[in-house]
């Protein structure tokens, strides 16, 4: 018999569906690498966090002591050109009640490695009488050099003759908008002899003391422009980063401010430079190294700090030049305009007797670079060059640090072994390689669910074989069979059993 309810069955189920949670859209990754600088590929953890990395501080790169360089020498790009390495940085001696100084040059330095460094006599701007230097611009010869961000372009179809080019800061019409000057644009087909673009600035809608950064997006496939901004009108409130984008390099159309999902700046952690770059391995994900600027007061700790007298001295021109100090964080996005700033600080002050906890120390430079390791038995690693000795003395260096490929952070675990299942996504490719490493009693298992957490026959966590080791791609396999392609479309879940070890990036690959 028919029940006189029936008709309010498909109601019923419906309310009963709505309450139940929606199903997650697969991600697609496809064959990129994914690294484990945020929580994008992260369904769940039991006992494990994301750690930071700090870089390993190693030599000096350069030790700026030319007349033409100084105790400013930072707001530092550095680009692998090949089998060139190019060093572009502010040679500037800052002016302080006392001090010898001199105006803000565009000084350049090159390698072989990126490690040892020389200054090539390029001839081309005259300093106190004459040309026997390395600087490609200067203040005196017009050129718009308050900072100076080269890249290798890479939009396709550049021309030749700008095959590399560059934003900086230079002269722009006084207005309510323009208190520093404004941004100039320049080309260059050998990135040593640079001609402005068009004869004027071509952005004036920012505060721009600082350095500027500016790329071809192979994602957004256009240019983009990261900026410094205030919090407040008129240049007040604190200091953070503001993009903008352009077609051609030329016209530029205002965007947004960057947005943090965690952290961020704010009155009491200012951003200085903000070096957003895409990551040369996983170009969908942008990687910065904002230096945090932190002004105290002059407090009970201020002159307890190395070189108080400098200290003391640097504060009679301006007191927070004598207080604030500065360091470096690191922050991730993966569309651009929503960042997050990772939970520690990426590269400290440090330990240094002299000459360090100053205001301008611990620069990172404009970005990344892959070289080979000074020991032998070691694989290739990233390089990062930070400020040290900034706003100290007569002179400043370029200081090399080091961290492994994709080693900015990683999903780690301590002795008590701990889990890490990734959200639902699908992938190509036809082995799993993963990037990690672990101590002695460590291990990484992998077990490979379907959409809903449920292990796949033949890829369980009993049948994955027990890694161990250190490596920068290790292929993963059930059993010895490391053959993932029957599920190449499939929607998974990759769980990960870690006991002291350390996973920092993962790949499907296709070869």
């Amino acid at each position: 018999m028919r029940s006189k309810y029936w008709p309010l069955l498909p109601l019923l189920i419906f309310g009963f569906t709505a309450l139940l949670p929606a199903a997650e859209t697969p991600l697609k990754i496809g064959d990129r690498r994914e690294l484990f600088v945020d929580d994008y590929l992260i369904g769940s953890m039991e006992n494990v966090d994301l750690k930071v990395h700090e870089p390993v501080r190693k030599n000096v790169a350069l030790h700026c002591d030319k007349p033409w360089e100084g105790s400013g020498c930072g707001y530092t790009t550095v680009m692998q050109d090949g089998d060139l390495y190019r060093m572009y940085f502010h040679g500037w001696q800052i002016p302080l009640k006392g001090a010898k100084s001199h105006p803000v040059n565009i000084a350049y330095a090159e390698s072989k490695d990126g490690i040892n460094w020389y200054r090539p006599n390029l001839g081309l701007c005259e300093f106190e009488g004459n040309k026997n230097n390395s600087l490609i611009m200067t203040e005196l010869n017009g050129g718009a050099c308050h900072d100076f961000t080269p890249f290798l372009d890479t939009r396709p179809g550049v021309t030749p003759d700008a095959k590399y080019k560059a934003i900086g800061l230079g002269p722009a019409p006084k207005s309510d908008k323009v208190l520093f000057g404004g941004i100039w644009v320049f080309k260059s087909a050998d990135a040593i002899h640079w001609t402005p673009m068009v004869d004027h600035a071509i952005y004036v809608d920012g505060a721009f003391d600082t350095q500027n950064i500016a790329f071809w997006s192979p994602i957004e496939k256009q240019y983009v422009m990261y900026f410094r901004v205030f919090s407040e009108e008129g240049y007040k409130g604190y200091r953070m980063v503001q993009r903008a984008v352009s077609d051609d390099f030329i016209h530029w159309k205002k965007d947004t401010v960057l947005k943090f999902t965690q952290g961020g700046p704010c009155m009491e952690a200012q951003y200085y430079v903000n070096q957003i770059k895409p990551y040369y391995r996983a170009p969908h994900i942008l990687i910065g190294f904002p230096a945090r600027y932190v002004d105290n007061g002059v407090t009970a700790s201020t002159y307890q700090l190395c070189d108080a007298e400098e200290r003391k001295r640097r504060a009679k021109t301006q007191t927070r030049y004598g207080s604030a100090i500065t360091d470096t964080v690191l922050i991730t996005s993966r569309d651009g305009k929503t960042f997050r700033q990772s939970d520690d600080v990426f590269l400290r002050p440090g330990l240094r007797t002299t000459h360090d906890w100053a205001y301008g120390d611990n620069y990172l430079a404009y970005h990344v670079v892959e070289t080979a390791p000074t020991e032998d038995d070691m694989p290739r690693e990233l390089s990062l060059y930070g400020t040290e000795s900034y706003f100290t003395g007569d002179w400043s260096r370029q200081r090399r640090y080091t961290l492994r490929i994709d080693g900015f952070v990683s999903v780690h675990a301590k002795n008590k072994p701990g889990q890490m299942t990734t959200k639902p996504l699908t992938f190509d490719g036809k082995e799993l390689s993963i990037n990690f490493r672990t101590s002695a009693a460590g291990m990484v298992r992998v077990e490979l669910q379907d959409e809903s957490g449920k292990p796949i026959p033949g890829f369980t966590l009993a049948e994955s074989d027990k890694i161990y080791g250190d490596t920068l791609d290790r292929r993963v396999g059930w059993k010895g069979n490391t053959d993932v392609s029957s599920l190449v479309g499939r929607p998974i879940r990759i769980h990960f059993s870690l006991k002291e070890a350390d996973l920092y990036s993962l790949k499907f690959e296709k070869e």
